[in-house]
Parts: C-alpha cells; structure tokens; sequence
C-alpha cells in the first residue's frame, strides 16, 4: 500500500497552497499532532480501513485558525479533504445589499466542503471559523483520490457522509419553515441540542456552540433586534441562558411547546 500511494505522498502540497486562508488569521499553522484519533473519529471516515486511514494521517497538514478566518470562498476550487479537529465552521452564502445567510454548522469531529472536492467542482460556499479558533486537519486532494481507489470502504463512508449532509439541509430547511421567529429559535436551539447537546443531573441542557446574536439571526432568517428581542425575554425568563461558550437551556419542555410539540412524561409505576 504505502508503494502504491507513495507518489501522491512526495509531491505534498503546502498548506497555503491547498486553501486560500490568509497569513494574518493562522494562529499556529502545521502542528505537529498525531491526528489518527481524529480521522478515525471523523463519520466521513467511518469504517476505513486502518492502512488506509495511517496513509491520510501521513499526508495531512494541521492549522489552527482565530475567529473570522475564511477557509475558503463560494467559487474557489477544492483543494483538500478538509476535518475540524477543534472548534466551530460556519457555511455562509452571500446575498444581496451585503446580508448573509449561515447554511450550515460544522463541528469536530466533522469533514467539510467534501461534496465539493469528489465532484471536483468549486465550493458553493464560503466557509468560516464562527469560534474563537478552530484547528483543522487537511489532506491534499491527491492524496484522497489515491486512496478511494484502493479502499471501496472509503467511498462508502464518503457517501454515508452525503446523506449526513443531506439530513443537515433538511434540519435547516425545518428551522426556516417553522414560522414566526419564535418558532425558528427555538427549532434552531433543539437542532443544535440533537448534534451536540449535553444533559446534566440538575435538570438543565448544554448546547456548545457559541453563537452571536447576529449569527441566530442569520440562521433563522430575521433581523437582529428581533433575534436580541426574542433571547432577552427567555434569558429573563430563564429559559435559556447564553454565555461565551453557548447555551445553557433550563427547560427543552418549553421549547417544544415554543414549536407546537407535546413531550409524552414518563409513567409513574
């Protein structure tokens, strides 16, 4: 296998050259991390063979990144097979008169921009850190492409990871079409709390992602002060409590009711 695929390994791209992130956002560029853990973490590569897996390991390049650096922009040309190691990316689409809409959230240990890189066509859309830094994994494109062609496993995997992308835009597609913004936010919260919510002995649920109040709003599709309006009064009501590092929600109950769902309780034997 590493005779088979050694080629690709020579000729590896440097970072810089496999995205198109600038100088002044790299906060530590090519770490030196066993990132293995990682990739066999990662749902894209789910299942892959282990030789395989320590081949992409061999090749790949790690970067931590401060808030705002752009991984990419919507029209680039995918460069490399992009894994968040740490943090938070949002997927943003620009509209018109400067507003943006936030298509997607991708955490740890999640890919991003695959669907992109194997139909070899430029990304959609741009592509963000939304956490105060993010530490990605990427391995050259080459270097993916050489190994599809000796795993049949890893084009599974890739393809698992479609359709998990998929149930991404229809969990967003689910957020815009609940109505009125109440509705919308508290929709948004019980997504974000179903990929990465925490529960705790005392009752309360922890969703850790960080978002600002302009970001909820673009995620949902309304203006700011509604979005500040919105979380105020649950944060006075304390429904919902934000901090720097996310959101502590003290009754999902609510939420559900916010959306017009019934929360079957448990029976009493």
């Amino acid at each position: 296998m590493r005779a088979a695929l050694g080629g690709a390994l020579l000729e590896r791209p440097k970072f810089a050259q496999m995205t198109n992130i600038s100088p002044g956002t790299v906060l530590a560029p090519f770490l030196s991390m066993n990132v293995l853990p990682v990739l066999e973490r990662t749902p894209a590569l789910a299942g892959v063979e282990p030789e395989i897996l320590r081949e992409l390991a061999r090749a790949a390049e790690t970067v931590t990144l401060k808030r705002g650096a752009r991984l990419w922009q919507a029209g680039d040309p995918p460069r490399a097979f992009t894994v968040l190691r740490s943090g938070l990316v949002k997927t943003v689409r620009r509209a018109p008169r400067g507003r943006t809409a936030i298509c997607g959230l991708f955490a740890a240990p999640s890919s991003i921009g695959d669907v992109a890189l194997l139909n070899a066509m430029p990304h959609p859309v741009d592509a963000i850190v939304a956490s105060e830094q993010a530490t990605l994994i990427t391995v050259p494109e080459a270097v993916l492409l050489d190994c599809a062609k000796h795993s049949k496993q890893l084009g599974v995997s890739l393809a698992r990871a479609f359709r998990t992308q998929l149930a991404a835009l229809h969990d967003k597609v689910d957020v815009l079409s609940a109505g009125p913004v109440e509705a919308r936010l508290a929709t948004l919260l019980l997504k974000l709390y179903e990929r990465f919510g925490d529960d705790f002995d005392d009752g309360t649920s922890r969703i850790p992602i960080a978002l600002s109040r302009h970001e909820l709003a673009d995620l949902v599709a309304t203006s700011f002060e509604t979005a500040i309006r919105v979380m105020s009064r649950w944060e006075r009501q304390g429904v919902v409590l934000t901090d720097a590092h996310g959101f502590t929600v003290r009754d999902l109950d609510f939420l559900h009711g916010v959306i017009g769902e019934t929360v079957p309780t448990e029976s009493v034997a």
